[in-house]
């Protein structure tokens, strides 16, 4: 579901560049210390954003450092750590975990049931860092796995229940930017949710798994329009959101993010599902 919320690299400068990476790098390398070697396999560019945004609102003391990876063994990177990685790296950890346990649940083939095996350790440790978060999360993903078996074909019903897991992630603490955090989340969540979704219909329609789209399966041209309708609001309501945190640092990497990355990703879905579908 995740990898929508991502940087334009073309439109960052090399120390942008090489900055975002290190928090990237610091988060892989926070799974792996923090949990297991094969959990950095569920790392995604969604929740290097959370690691980004905690960061540049708290400014905490970082730990930066270089060292090289499994990936590029020859060249050292940059990695930047702090206590919003290790967070980050606990909530990609029950997500991935949650998600495992919901695809048992639907299919339960061996190989959801041995990824999820994997990943006990993992979630063992994350839970217990993090206990209310944990059930925070199950919660809202047992409330859309109901939607799920309703067939709802009902789409602010299914996003707004992941946005409102979303919001519950970005919220750190409850303090003055609690309310501004969770508004960010909440966008992120829907506007994850309606991708993931739309870009899935064909899929989802070829397996018979479950997509809150297929009512929509013989008129794209309207589902085209609801989906960009939807997507433009929550990108407008992101911005806002953003915008009054009033964010000091990371500002170049954030606004690329907003406004090019996410904007050009979602771009991409819309016209790579449209030209496959004149195609058939």
């Amino acid at each position: 579901m995740f990898g929508y919320v991502r940087i334009n690299k073309m439109d960052l400068t090399f120390r942008e560049y090489e900055h975002y990476k290190a928090y990237y790098c610091g988060l892989c390398k926070s799974l792996k210390r923090d949990h297991t070697e094969i959990s950095r396999l569920s790392i995604n560019y969604d929740i290097t954003f959370l690691v980004l945004i905690l960061t540049s609102i708290y400014q905490p003391k970082s730990e930066i450092y270089y060292e090289r990876c499994i990936v590029n063994p020859i060249k050292k990177k940059k990695h930047m750590s702090n206590e919003f990685t290790e967070y980050a790296a606990a909530m990609n950890i029950l997500l991935t975990y949650y998600k495992l346990e919901d695809d048992v649940e639907d299919r339960g083939n061996l190989g959801d049931k041995l990824a999820r095996g994997v990943f006990n350790k993992s979630f063992k440790s994350a839970y217990e860092k993090y206990p209310q978060k944990a059930e925070a999360i199950k919660s809202h993903l047992e409330e859309l796995s109901k939607l799920e078996r309703k067939n709802s074909n009902n789409i602010d019903k299914t996003s707004n229940t992941f946005g409102e897991l979303m919001k519950d992630i970005f919220i750190y603490r409850e303090d003055e930017y609690s309310v501004r955090l969770g508004e960010l989340g909440f966008n992120i969540g829907k506007y994850i949710y309606i991708m993931d979704a739309y870009e899935d219909l064909d899929k989802d329609l070829e397996t018979g798994e479950y997509n809150p789209f297929k009512e929509c399966k013989d008129d794209r041209e309207f589902l085209k329009k609801r989906v960009d309708r939807l997507i433009m609001m929550c990108l407008s309501r992101l911005e806002n959101a953003i915008v009054s945190l009033d964010i000091k640092v990371n500002n170049g990497i954030i606004n690329n993010i907003i406004y090019s990355g996410v904007y050009l990703r979602y771009k991409g879905v819309m016209n790579k599902n449209t030209n496959e579908k004149n195609m058939k």
